[in-house]
């Protein structure tokens, strides 16, 4: 199992999780969105 803290290289396969929607009822999985198809996952840092 990889550590929480580190950092995926370029290439890696993500982990696992789930996420409450920010505009919506319910969640999100990677797994059930990648069943999907190809998947861009990007993460945004900062405050609205």
């Amino acid at each position: 199992m990889r550590d929480r803290t580190e950092t995926l290289a370029v290439g890696d396969q993500a982990p696992d999780f789930r996420l409450t929607a920010a505009n919506r009822d319910g969640t999100f999985s990677l797994n059930a969105l990648l069943a999907a198809g190809p998947l861009i996952l990007e993460f945004l840092r900062g405050t609205w």
